[in-house]
Parts: C-alpha cells; sequence; structure tokens
C-alpha cells in the first residue's frame, strides 16, 4: 500500500465531527480544523497565533493549563480534561478535550488537541439529576409520612412528661409547699425532655430537607444511629428487636447525609416489613458498619424476614417493582442511584436460613487520616 499524502490526513481531519488543533509548546494555535466553524462560530484561519487560553472560560484555565502542561512534559501519555470555550457570540459551550504530545519533536513539536462538544449531554444529565433529586425528595416526604404516627408517639412521650412535670411544680408552688431544692431537679427533667423532643424535630427536619447536595465530612457510625433514632418507634409497632453492630475503624465520608441517610432509612423500613409480615418467633433486624477495603466501607442491613421472591428479586431495583400495596416502586431504585454516586454499588443477597441481607458500598480517600 503506497504511503499516504499530506491531502490524505489533512482530508480525513477537516472531516470530523471535532474540532482538531494542533499547539504549539507555548500554547498558540498552529493549526485548526474547519469544524471550529461549526461548533463556537469562528473561522479557522483567524485564530492561527491566538493562545487557546483566550478561548477558555477563566475559571477552566488552572485545569487546562495544568493539562496542556502535562501533555507537553510527558510523551506518549494521553491527557484529558472538560473545558468550557467560548463561541463566537459570547455563549460558553462544554468540551470533553484530550490533548497528547506530537510524536516527532524534531520536525511538529507541540500538541495535538482534540475537542468533542458534550453540552448537550451535560445538560440532559444535569436535568436528569435535577429530577432524580426531586423525585428523591418527594420520596423523603412520602416515608415521613408513612412514618407520621409513630414518630407522633414518639414525640408526645416527652411533651406529655413535660406537661406532667410542669403541672407538679405549679401546684407545688401555688400550695406553697416544697424547697427551691425539691423542684429544681424536676426543672431539669423539664429541660431534658425538651431537649428529647427538639432533637426528634430536628431528625425529622434533617430527613425532609430540600436543596442542592451538599457534601461534608460525616461520621457514618453516628448517621446510621441517627437512623436507629428515627425508626425507633416504628420498630417497636412492629415488636422488631433492632441491633448495632458498628465496626470501630470506619473512616469519615464526603458525602451529603441526607442522602445516604434515606438509603439507610428505606433498607430498615423494609427490613421491619419484611420481619413484621414473616411470623417468626426471632424477629430482629442488625444494622451493620464494616470496612470492605481499602477504599470502601460497607453497611448492611440483615433481616429476619420470610426472604423476597425469586420473580421480585431479579427486578427489585427496577423502577415502579414493588411489593407493598400501594407503593410507588421507586425506594430501592432511587437508593441504587444515590449510592453509584458515590462510587458504590447495592446489592440483596438470601440469608443462609431465613431473611435477607441488602448491602451497599461507598467510596472514601484512603488518605484522609481516620
Amino acid at each position: 500500500m503506497p504511503p499516504r499524502s499530506d491531502e490524505y490526513f489533512r482530508t480525513l481531519i477537516e472531516n470530523t465531527s471535532d474540532i482538531v488543533t494542533i499547539l504549539n509548546e507555548d500554547g498558540t494555535i498552529r493549526y485548526e480544523s474547519s469544524s471550529i466553524e461549526r461548533l463556537l462560530g469562528y473561522k479557522a484561519d483567524e485564530l492561527i497565533g491566538r493562545h487557546v487560553m483566550d478561548f477558555i472560560h477563566p475559571e477552566d484555565r488552572p485545569a487546562a493549563m495544568k493539562t496542556l502542561e502535562q501533555a507537553i512534559h510527558q510523551a506518549g501519555v494521553t491527557q484529558s480534561t472538560e473545558v468550557r470555550f467560548q463561541h463566537r457570540d459570547g455563549a460558553w459551550r462544554i468540551f470533553e478535550s484530550v490533548g497528547k504530545r506530537l510524536a516527532d519533536p524534531a520536525e511538529i513539536a507541540g500538541v495535538l488537541l482534540t475537542s468533542r462538544d458534550v453540552t448537550e449531554r451535560r445538560r440532559i444529565e444535569e436535568e436528569a439529576r435535577r429530577h432524580r433529586a426531586e423525585l428523591s425528595y418527594l420520596l423523603r416526604l412520602s416515608t415521613m409520612g408513612e412514618m407520621a404516627s409513630g414518630i407522633a408517639h414518639e414525640l408526645n412521650q416527652p411533651l406529655t412528661a413535660i406537661t406532667c412535670y410542669a403541672k407538679g411544680c405549679t401546684r407545688r408552688i401555688h400550695a406553697g409547699v416544697g424547697e427551691p431544692a425539691e423542684i429544681l431537679p424536676v426543672l431539669e427533667e423539664i429541660a431534658t425532655q425538651a431537649m428529647r423532643a427538639g432533637e426528634i424535630i430536628r431528625q425529622v427536619r434533617a430527613f425532609v430537607r430540600k436543596g442542592e447536595p451538599r457534601r461534608e465530612m460525616v461520621d457514618l457510625n453516628e448517621l446510621v444511629r441517627d437512623v436507629t433514632c428515627l425508626v425507633e418507634a416504628e420498630a417497636r409497632q412492629h415488636a422488631v428487636c433492632m441491633q448495632l453492630e458498628l465496626a470501630s475503624q470506619v473512616p469519615p465520608l464526603f458525602i451529603d447525609a441526607v442522602q445516604i441517610e434515606q438509603v439507610i432509612v428505606n433498607l430498615v423500613r423494609n427490613g421491619l416489613e419484611a420481619v413484621s409480615g414473616a411470623k417468626r418467633d426471632v424477629r430482629e433486624l442488625v444494622l451493620r458498619t464494616s470496612l470492605a477495603s481499602a477504599d470502601t466501607v460497607e453497611v448492611a442491613v440483615c433481616d429476619s424476614g420470610g426472604g423476597i421472591p425469586q420473580e421480585i428479586a431479579e427486578r427489585m431495583f427496577d423502577p415502579f417493582v414493588s411489593t407493598k400495596a400501594g407503593g410507588l416502586g421507586m425506594g430501592l431504585s432511587i437508593s441504587r442511584s444515590i449510592v453509584e454516586v458515590y462510587g458504590g454499588r447495592l446489592w440483596a443477597t438470601p440469608n443462609p436460613t431465613y431473611g435477607t441481607t441488602f448491602r451497599f458500598t461507598l467510596r472514601f480517600d484512603p488518605t484522609f487520616p481516620r
């Protein structure tokens, strides 16, 4: 086969749907494919000699410059980044750019840059993320509505105690009996019960919080304990004993606590319903945390229920699949999507005797001090 001419390769480049750019080592543009006009509105010739950073969003320039420098100094290694290029009309378009140092520095030293417009893809992804967040919020509201009677009962206990203690103090004061030393412990108990009621309200408010995901360093064991408090009343209603088996060396996670709490609450409530419907003498639910690998933690929810029918097990993570009367069938689907955002996975396995264990993993930074 005869060698290909320069014109042959130029024709290939000019017919690609991506933007192909050749940069000098100082970042100035030496060659620009004609696709630049279709995607960004510029004539290829008018960009020759301009610096590529002139067309990149100021916030993206540090990362883009780092990628360019790595491509220049690491021959044979492909470097990639996502940047916003400015269209001739002033709008910003999102591109995936891949750079690689040209093979023969003696003749054509520089960097070959290939850029693909992903603006529409990112818009669709962002729209899907917003829809997912909205549905997740609606499911939290639905969950809280289902738990309302139990939470109301849980809240009523400290409020009743406050009322009784306060009436007792009032009677003593009106009767002119009782020294301050005798009344003071009662007032302290009123404060304790008020804080208990306030903590219940705080947990409910945090669970139904609406807003953009807010990542922060979170203690996973503490999050599991919060879930236990939130569903404690429901567990008592189902006569289920909840047990915690929490690992002592679980590292902090950079997560949105509300999202992960929603996953745990969903799995725990499913487990409570499974145990409630199994009619067994052993009625327990075990929550475990463990270190699954060097950069992964695992949360397991193990129930003593009747197990999951095979026809449901194969598609229980699909949307709109539910064993509950009137259920939306979105809880497990949303839970899995949340877990996957954090680089983890969610799955279920039958227990050796009876019941089911749901597990999910979350990745963490192994370099973060524990």
